[in-house]
């Protein structure tokens, strides 16, 4: 299954609900993949790092499917990130078998 949402925090202001998208889709998401099958899911909101983004998808995910991180990737080198800017890291994608 592949969860690949519009931007979904379009302002600090709307973090809370953004952040509850991203919980009810990504558990959605979750429930329609067989078992030892793949979740590939993906953000595009700047203002959701990436830290926040792994433990947001471990939290939707039901303990007992027993999910396992295979890979964590961003944006390939055309897009590159500001160091002093944290919200350029935008684009991320956990791919996490069930």
């Amino acid at each position: 299954v592949v969860l690949d949402p519009p931007k979904l925090i379009l302002s600090r202001d709307e973090a809370d609900v953004g952040h509850r998208k991203y919980y009810d889709f990504n558990r959605l998401a979750a429930s329609l993949v067989a078992p030892n099958g793949i979740l590939v899911t993906c953000s595009c909101s700047g203002l959701l790092s990436t830290p926040e983004f792994v433990k947001m998808v471990t939290a939707a995910i039901p303990f007992a499917r027993q999910p396992q991180l295979l890979a964590l990737t961003g944006a390939d080198a055309d897009h590159p990130v500001a160091l002093n800017v944290s919200e350029t890291e935008y684009l991320k994608c956990a791919w996490v078998r069930l």
